[in-house]
Order: C-alpha cells, then sequence, then structure tokens
C-alpha cells in the first residue's frame, strides 16, 4: 500500500500542488464523474460543488487532529486528548453512516460517492502517515 503514497506524493511533486490540494482534486474528479454518469443535471453538480468544499474543510480538520496527535507524541498527551479524539471519529462515522443512508433514499448520488470518499479519506491518512510522518519541526 505504501506504493499508494509513492504514487500520491509523486503526482504532488509533478504537479506543484500543495498535499490537500491534491486531496481535493482528486475527490473532486470522482465526484464529477458520477455526476456525469448519473445524468441528473444541474441538481446534482450543486452536491459536486457542496462536498467538495466539505471535503476540503474535513481535509484541514484532518491535518489538524494529526498535528495535535503529532504534538501529544512529543510533549505529552492533555487530560483530554484521548476523550476528545475518540468523541470526534465516533460522530464522524456516525454521521457519515446517517448521510449514506439520507443520500440513498434521496438518489443523490455525487453526495453518496462523496460519503464513501469520506470514509476512504480516514484510511488514506492513516496509511500516509504511517508512510510520511510528521516531522517534529513541522508540527504546528
Amino acid at each position: 500500500m505504501a506504493y499508494l503514497v509513492q504514487a500520491f506524493e509523486w503526482l504532488r511533486r509533478e504537479t506543484g500542488l500543495k498535499a490537500h490540494h491534491l486531496e481535493t482534486v482528486i475527490a473532486a474528479l470522482i465526484l464529477s464523474a458520477v455526476a456525469t454518469l448519473s445524468g441528473r443535471g444541474w441538481v446534482e453538480w450543486i452536491g459536486v460543488f457542496g462536498v467538495t468544499l466539505t471535503f476540503e474543510y474535513q481535509v484541514l480538520s484532518t491535518y489538524l487532529r494529526e498535528h495535535s496527535e503529532a504534538r501529544k507524541k512529543v510533549h505529552g498527551p492533555t487530560a483530554k486528548d484521548a476523550a476528545v479524539l475518540t468523541e470526534i471519529q465516533v460522530l464522524y462515522y456516525l454521521k457519515e453512516c446517517v448521510w449514506i443512508a439520507y443520500f440513498l433514499f434521496l438518489g443523490a448520488y455525487s453526495a453518496l460517492a462523496g460519503t464513501m470518499i469520506f470514509i476512504a479519506y480516514g484510511f488514506w491518512r492513516r496509511l500516509y502517515r504511517k508512510t510520511l510522518p510528521i516531522a517534529e519541526v513541522d508540527i504546528i
């Protein structure tokens, strides 16, 4: 699986994009393909736009969480670290499950694809950080 990270890093260097911008571009391309294939018109494209913006928000939130976890390893945990991070993860997956059900019944295919991307993104970031940990000098 490390080859995925290597391919991503190669693409990031070749395009000159920041990692979070490239992640969002990839998500937007997938969502655009789903919208095109769905044939549901302009309403589906509103979903693509909304999910893309929400995805970028999630990406930046994930980066902050990663840095919080890295800072904890260097400086030690605070009393609230574990509880807050656990609650964030539980709420994240619960909300995605609710959205999946809603979008399935609604037939909002781009939004449904977005929830799948959001869920896959958590696995991607764990793989990415396992392969490329945050350097101590980069911790914010």
